[in-house]
This record gives structure tokens, C-alpha cells and sequence, in this order.
């Protein structure tokens, strides 16, 4: 009898497991344009925060929507089709990699981006690793 109750309660702990796994990974993503940016900060800023003490900028930044100015420097395509701009610095700056879905419907506007250009980018923080991501981040059109 006991064996036969300890069989039910790991199968529902199993299946409740389950459950919660599945409904996590399909989840669907979060939409920037409707999330606030926790912060505002010049692209500048924010490498040297990253730069002066990056523990103590990942705790502040990660994983939070954060919006970003600055000086577009590199406009890119991915091998697997992802739109990425690159901020400020090529080798040091900020790397955004794009919606894919915002990209699809906002065409023109990344067609019409010119290096030189100050832009405002918002998106997810993902830390620093030789360079800032953001990722999925969309262009803030104003």
C-alpha cells in the first residue's frame, strides 16, 4: 500500500514538474516596445560604468529594459539573419541585437540608418562580455 502511494506522489511531482518546464519554455517573449526602460543612459555612460567596475554594473543593468543613446557605428547581419547595431565603439561598444519580429515590420527604418547617426535603442541588458549586449532590443523611433 505504501509503495503504491509513493508511486502516485512521484508521478505528480513528475507531471507537475513537467508542467511547470513546458509552460516556461514556451513562454513567449516579452515586447520592448511596451516595456519601460528602468534606465535611460547615454551609450558613452554606460561602457564606462561597465568599464570602471563591471560587477557592480551587471547587478544594476541585467537583465532590465534599459534605453540607450548614442553614435551608431556598424550596422550588421548575423549569418542566421539577426539585425545587430553596434554603438559608440565596434570593438568596445554596445551590441543590439534586433527583434526579429519589429524588424520585419519596420524595414524602412533600419534601411534608413546611417553610420555616424545618434540613435536610442531600447532593450534587455545582457551584460558585458568584451562588449555590451542587448538582446532583443527594437530603435526608438521618435
Amino acid at each position: 500500500m505504501k509503495i503504491k502511494y509513493s508511486v502516485i506522489l512521484v508521478l505528480a511531482i513528475v507531471v507537475i514538474c513537467a508542467g511547470i518546464g513546458l509552460k516556461m519554455f514556451f513562454k513567449p517573449h516579452a515586447d520592448i516596445n511596451k516595456l519601460e526602460a528602468k534606465f535611460k543612459v547615454e551609450a558613452i555612460i554606460l561602457i564606462a560604468e561597465f568599464q570602471k567596475d563591471e560587477n557592480a554594473a551587471t547587478l544594476k543593468y541585467s537583465e532590465k529594459p534599459i534605453e540607450i543613446s548614442g553614435k551608431l557605428v556598424a550596422k550588421n547581419k548575423l549569418p542566421n539573419g539577426i539585425q545587430v547595431l553596434v554603438l559608440e565603439n565596434e570593438m568596445e561598444g554596445i551590441s543590439c541585437q534586433l527583434d526579429s519580429s519589429w524588424v520585419s515590420s519596420n524595414k524602412p527604418a533600419i534601411e534608413g540608418l546611417q553610420n555616424g547617426q545618434t540613435i536610442t535603442v531600447k532593450g534587455i541588458c545582457k551584460g558585458y562580455l568584451m562588449e555590451i549586449k542587448v538582446s532583443p532590443a527594437v530603435l526608438v523611433i521618435k
